[in-house]
């Protein structure tokens, strides 16, 4: 069990890694001229490939059992429609406000979805560390005050929309009891189902004339690392850990991406920026401590 449990651990490392490089390096793609669409594509395309001769011959088999309305709904949680509505925000807002605001609402939406379909009460300290998130991401909105640029604020709309979507999928794949590998399939071969048809329809391939570094990068991160190992990773440590403790895990996500975009890309963040990734991450710190104390304390109760 707890070797189970530290491959659990390492699991969600590797995945909230990969997730927070994905910041700069969607952030890096726009500025090559690759909107999120384009990049969503390039993930799929090379995801697709890969795991589609697997999952065909185990779709039918997941469908019966996840059922179908439920795979497409975790297909548009954490596929291609999120990834769309991700790197979206990432081409009108800088790294820094999607480093607080998605991990920083994450837990909120699990939190909020276990009292709404189960009506599981969450314990204080996770509430408090919540709150403390929610405050910090309140400090995104001061940073635009007086500027109130529609850019960024198309951007912070995004990033929010995101949040929610990632929240939803890290709770019902541990409400639904879904193995990584199913999760996989699922994000492998329906996703791009849904969207790369429509998308080869409205724009075909032109984005293969664009720059071949960054349509390189996109191939080899979004598609192997976030479209396949982390999308790997991500459900088998909620499987081993709860999407709570997973959601709650990630203190070090909105200060590693902001560090990644600084350092890689040249996006030094403002004062305000720095005081709401600070506060984000101590309330995530929050949820985390108070989640892991709360079953030591239980079993002293007489």
């Amino acid at each position: 069990m707890a070797d189970r449990t530290l491959l659990g651990y390492l699991a969600a490392a590797g995945a909230i890694s990969i997730y927070a490089g994905m910041f700069t390096v969607g952030r890096a793609g726009s500025a090559a001229g690759l909107d999120g669409y384009d990049q969503t594509a390039l993930r799929f395309l090379v995801s697709t490939i890969l795991v589609l001769p697997f999952g065909m011959f185990t779709l039918k088999e997941i469908l019966g059992r996840i059922g179908l309305r439920r795979s497409i709904m975790l297909a548009l949680l954490n596929g291609a429609t999120y990834s769309a509505v991700f790197l979206g925000g990432l081409t009108f807002a800088p790294v820094a406000y999607g480093a607080a605001l998605v991990p920083g609402l994450q837990p909120f939406v699990v939190m909020l979805l276990a009292f709404m379909v189960e009506g599981r009460k969450p314990p204080r300290s996770v509430l408090s560390g919540n709150l403390v998130c929610i405050c910090g991401l309140a400090v995104v909105f001061l940073d635009q005050s007086g500027t109130w640029r529609t850019s960024d604020l198309i951007g912070i709309a995004l990033f929010l929309c995101s949040a929610a979507m990632w929240g939803s999928y890290a709770y019902f794949v541990r409400h639904w009891n879904v193995p990584a590998r199913t999760a996989l399939v699922i994000l492998g071969s329906i996703s791009p189902v849904l969207f790369l048809p429509a998308y080869l329809w409205f724009r075909g391939l032109g984005i293969l004339d664009g720059d071949s570094t960054a349509i390189a990068l996109q191939i080899v991160y979004q598609g192997g690392l976030v479209g396949i190992v982390a999308v790997f990773l991500y459900p088998f440590a909620i499987s081993v850990l709860g999407s709570s403790q997973v959601a709650a895990l990630s203190p070090a996500m909105p200060a590693l991406a902001t560090l990644i975009g600084a350092v890689v890309i040249g996006e030094v963040p403002t004062t305000l920026q720095w005081t709401s990734i600070v506060i984000v991450t101590l309330g995530l710190a929050i949820s985390q401590i108070g989640t892991h104390l709360l079953p030591a304390r239980r079993s002293k109760t007489p």
